[in-house]
């Protein structure tokens, strides 16, 4: 049975089939998400700029848009490692529910305070380590894992120090970047960072249906003259867990982010405009 479906302005959405079992959208909406880039521009809302204090956060509306593709309505979604709340916005926003885990209590006064200016609700939350909150949460399943985890040590890496010069106008010094330390915990090498994220997924799985999807942002990085895959290592990191099959990489291609002009007539050091959405879903 097929029923065609609207928007709040009236028009069409294309026509939903009762015989989805993943999500509540409409055929052309399933085709539009089945691309492997999203181009879409978000707009700086939800508090945009109270959220900005922790730098990496995401987009909300992004969030509700990957989560209308791997659930359906009332369905629950847990994020580990919640940050400033982008994920538990959108899953407000899509009419989810949701579970989230911070250490930084500033972070979730910062997610609290956005819900109390934009009216919407506080989803449940955890403070303190995921791998050890996680471990308290048997008994639990979620339909959904989406969470934006931290890039090795892209929060805490000096930022380049020279200038910049347009040809006719004085040099001026590199723009500083927003990223700030997102919390006290401290990664010696990439080993460690890696291993202290399958130790929180290997935690979580568990707790997914089976058949549910566990994505994850990851950007890539450049560090030390050397470009650092992050997104390839942390999803050999995750097929490692028994149960996950990775089914896609999405790239989400930052439309606001400004270029940077690396290494100009010495070397080729790429302006990263770009994350990835790393796909698993729990076979079993």
């Amino acid at each position: 049975m097929k029923t065609e479906l609207f928007d709040d302005q009236g028009n069409s959405r294309g026509f939903y089939s009762s015989l989805n079992r993943l999500n509540n959208l409409s055929g052309k909406e399933w085709l539009f998400w089945t691309r492997s880039v999203i181009t879409r521009l978000y707009p700086p809302n939800c508090q945009h700029k109270l959220r900005s204090a922790h730098g990496g956060q995401k987009p909300p509306d992004l969030c509700r848009d990957l989560i209308n593709v791997f659930t359906k309505q009332d369905q629950s979604v847990l994020d580990p490692l919640m940050g400033v709340g982008s994920t538990l916005l959108g899953a407000a926003l899509a009419g989810r529910k949701a579970t989230g885990i911070e250490v930084n209590p500033r972070w979730i006064e910062i997610y609290k305070e956005v819900c109390r200016r934009e009216g919407l609700k506080v989803m449940e939350i955890y403070a303190g380590d995921s791998s050890r909150i996680l471990e308290t949460l048997g008994g639990r399943e979620f339909d959904l894992l989406l969470t934006d985890v931290p890039y090795w040590k892209m929060d805490s890496v000096p930022r380049s120090k020279g200038a910049f010069k347009r040809v006719g106008e004085a040099a001026k010094a590199a723009p500083v970047s927003r990223l700030k330390r997102f919390n006290r915990l401290e990664y010696p090498g990439k080993e460690d960072w890696l291993e202290k994220m399958g130790e929180i997924f290997r935690k979580a799985v568990p707790l997914l249906k089976p058949k549910a999807y566990l994505t994850v942002f990851i950007g890539d990085m450049y560090y030390e003259n050397e470009y650092h895959c992050l997104s390839a290592e942390l999803s050999g990191e995750l097929k490692k867990i028994k149960g996950l099959v990775w089914k896609a990489n999405i790239i989400w291609y930052d439309v606001s982010k400004k270029l940077h002009l690396y290494g100009y007539q010495y070397s080729f050091i790429p302006s990263m405009i770009h994350q990835n959405i790393l796909v698993f879903r729990k076979e079993s």
